[in-house]
């Protein structure tokens, strides 16, 4: 995701703001904002940002449909899924960016396997101390019939509809059960 992102880039749904330390040292990024409603997330994300120590690299504490700004790239890393109005939360991240910035959204799709994804996990990850913490996690998510786990064809439809052109897609990522898109507002 980092590669596609240039000039002032908010994390919508940022959690604890992981891709900033990449952001930070790209030529290409002037400033980096993360938003994320959850206050957890915040912190953990604001103790990032103090470790950075680049006053242009800031968290709000908010949903994406409050957040203000605008900017020349966003980004949204496993939030679509659990954003309560899809179609809100598109528009306004469109409203936010200016004509020809990019969009980079990555989702979890129906085909996500997280069974076998952890098996293949398992694999680097075997003697981590956190690995069963982390494999029971990742099976109550990917089990929860609350989170929208999209197809491709309704996500192109949806971000059609909100006025963003596909520049690209895949399902490269975790063994094809994630929607990757290059979104490009026109």
């Amino acid at each position: 995701s980092a590669q596609y992102l240039t000039g002032r880039v908010v994390d919508c749904g940022c959690g604890s703001a992981k891709l900033a330390p990449l952001l930070s040292i790209q030529d290409s990024v002037t400033s980096y904002t993360g938003i994320d409603c959850s206050a957890k997330m915040v912190e953990i994300a604001t103790s990032l940002m103090a470790q950075l120590n680049n006053p242009s690299f800031t968290i709000q504490h908010c949903t994406i449909e409050n957040a203000k700004g605008l900017y020349d790239s966003a980004v949204s890393i496993h939030s679509f899924y659990s954003w309560p109005n899809p179609e809100q939360t598109l528009a306004h991240i469109h409203a936010m960016l200016v004509c020809g910035g990019t969009f980079i959204l990555a989702t979890p799709n129906p085909n996500l396997d997280m069974p076998r994804l952890l098996q293949v996990s398992r694999l680097e990850l075997l003697g981590h101390p956190d690995f069963h913490e982390f494999e029971s996690l990742n099976l109550r998510f990917s089990q929860n019939t609350a989170w929208k786990f999209i197809s491709m064809s309704a996500i192109i439809a949806q971000v059609l509809k909100m006025g963003f052109s596909v520049m690209s897609c895949h399902q490269v990522h975790y063994l094809g059960g994630v929607n990757f898109l290059v979104l490009q507002k026109q």
